[in-house]
């Protein structure tokens, strides 16, 4: 009865409206969030980097004294403004350079929504692979109900003996609870995936843009594009940074005061401009960059040797699992074309005994299931590889 009423849901799924990887990607919770973060740090980071190159607020001073002299005495005050101001184009510079570095950051933090694309991709694949596995299990098992038909009015008749057929229903409730327990796994892959979405989950999934299994993948031509990009804005900010500290003026401080000593009104306006050329800073701050770019170079390098190591790495682990898959296919081929047809055919002469041919059918779920979780294990791989290459397109 489980099984009936799970082939009805099945069934009533298929004809619901189906859902496309593409759907489903486009409908992720998790992902939007991240988005929605990544945004928001982007903000946060401009505003920081706003706060921190600009100048220092305006300063206002005041004082009052009291002077007492020959002849004379009486109150004085004094007031005053002063200002910095970051000449020619010092600030943009600085600004310009921090925002290169934050604009890497977040370019990798983008990985994050590539490896969370290729889990549900990854996940959308194990799903379909399950229903592909329990409808070939259904038609196994109902070809087995039919058999068992036949054999419950053989032994009506007296043809075969209790035992067998006691062994075949054991078989066959055995297949059913099989049965049973693939389809709630089948259903719980299917909640897991939706389960990170907006969508319904009463939704049937499409299955029919799954990815093929091939033995050699052809990467799109953006490999590690992320990684690059972030790589050139970081070298793009220390140019900045040293166009920024070869200038030779940076800054004026000018203020302006009034002062009241006794009957004299004073007025003054005084100006105020770093020599650089009286430190090194600049000179270090250019060296510090100098040597933070060949850094940056060589970080750069060991980071894309690793990961295309990896991605060579994944992409011999692909072929050995597709090797693997089409062996597995050969064998199913070959167990199924002769050894259980010489077996079944040898049963229904009664020249095999009932053990025998349950054995048999038995070795080729165990293959089914075997097969079933090579072709898991492939895309697993496949997404890995895909998220180590930074894959970002969506099939």
């Amino acid at each position: 009865m489980r099984v009936l009423l799970s082939t009805l849901v099945l069934l009533g799924t298929l004809h619901a409206e189906e859902l496309t990887l593409n759907e489903i990607l486009e409908n992720t919770v998790q992902k939007n969030i991240l988005t929605k973060a990544i945004s928001q740090e982007g903000l946060a980071l401009e505003f920081k980097n706003l706060a921190q190159t600009q100048t220092d607020p305006l300063t206002f001073n005041q004082g009052l004294s009291r002077a007492n002299s020959v002849g004379i005495s009486g109150y004085e005050h004094e007031v005053s403004l002063s200002k910095e101001f970051k000449l020619g184009n010092i600030q943009s510079l600085e600004q310009k350079q921090n925002r290169l570095n934050n604009e890497a950051h977040l370019l990798e933090q983008e990985q994050y929504l590539i490896d969370f694309d290729n889990r549900l991709k990854n996940l959308y694949h194990q799903y379909c692979l399950n229903r592909t596995f329990v409808s070939s299990y259904q038609e196994s098992y109902d070809k087995f109900t039919l058999l068992y038909t036949k054999k419950e009015r053989a032994f009506k008749y007296d043809e075969i003996a209790k035992a067998e057929l006691i062994q075949l229903e054991f078989e066959k409730n055995r297949l059913e609870m099989e049965l049973d327990n693939f389809h709630q796994k089948q259903e719980h892959s299917k909640m897991q995936l939706l389960s990170l979405t907006t969508l319904d989950g009463s939704s049937g999934l499409s299955c029919q843009d799954v990815y093929p299994i091939v033995q050699e993948i052809h990467l799109a031509t953006d490999t590690f594009a992320l990684s690059q990009e972030a790589y050139n804005k970081r070298i793009r900010s220390t140019q900045v940074g040293l166009d920024r500290y070869a200038k030779k003026l940076e800054s004026v401080e000018v203020s302006m005061g009034y002062a009241k000593e006794l009957q004299t009104d004073i007025y003054t306006i005084d100006v105020s401009i770093p020599l650089n050329f009286s430190s090194n800073k600049s000179e270090y701050e250019r060296a510090s960059l100098m040597h933070k770019s060949s850094a940056i170079s060589l970080q750069n390098e060991e980071k894309m040797l690793n990961k295309k190591y990896q991605v060579e790495a994944l992409k011999a682990r692909l072929s050995r699992n597709f090797q693997s898959i089409e062996a597995q296919e050969q064998s199913i081929n070959y167990y199924v074309n002769t050894l259980l047809a010489i077996v079944k055919k040898s049963y229904d002469y009664g020249e095999s005994s009932v053990i025998e041919y349950l054995l048999s059918q038995q070795k080729l779920y165990g293959l089914q299931q075997e097969l079933l979780e090579k072709q898991k294990g492939y895309y697993a791989t496949l997404f890995q590889l895909y998220s180590t290459s930074e894959i970002k397109e969506i099939k």
